[in-house]
């Protein structure tokens, strides 16, 4: 699974064109492997787009939530990147050193 959400954060980094990125989201949207947040974030993006990604053109309006959106749904896909790499960096402050020495 952590290598499906790596490709995906490749591929999201990569995203240069809505259509890349609605595809993307969909793709991620339909996976068995993807988290539910990570689904809700994806459908957020389908959702903006799904309307207006075959038309030549499209409101700024639309284009900016499609974007946030898009923007959101890279960072999940980050931060569980960063947590299967065990970048402790984000958790340090709950890291508690226990003695057992006695």
């Amino acid at each position: 699974m952590q290598h499906m959400y790596r490709q995906w954060l490749i591929s999201a980094q990569n995203a240069t064109s809505y259509r890349a990125k609605f595809i993307l989201a969909t793709e991620i949207l339909n996976s068995d492997l993807s988290s539910y947040e990570i689904q809700n974030a994806s459908r957020r993006v389908v959702s903006a787009l799904a309307a207006v990604i075959d038309l030549p053109i499209a409101s700024a309006d639309v284009l900016r939530k499609a974007r946030e959106r898009f923007e959101a749904l890279t960072e999940l896909l980050s931060s569980t990147e960063r947590l299967a790499t065990g970048d402790d960096a984000h958790y340090r402050d709950r890291v508690i050193v226990c003695d057992v020495s006695n």
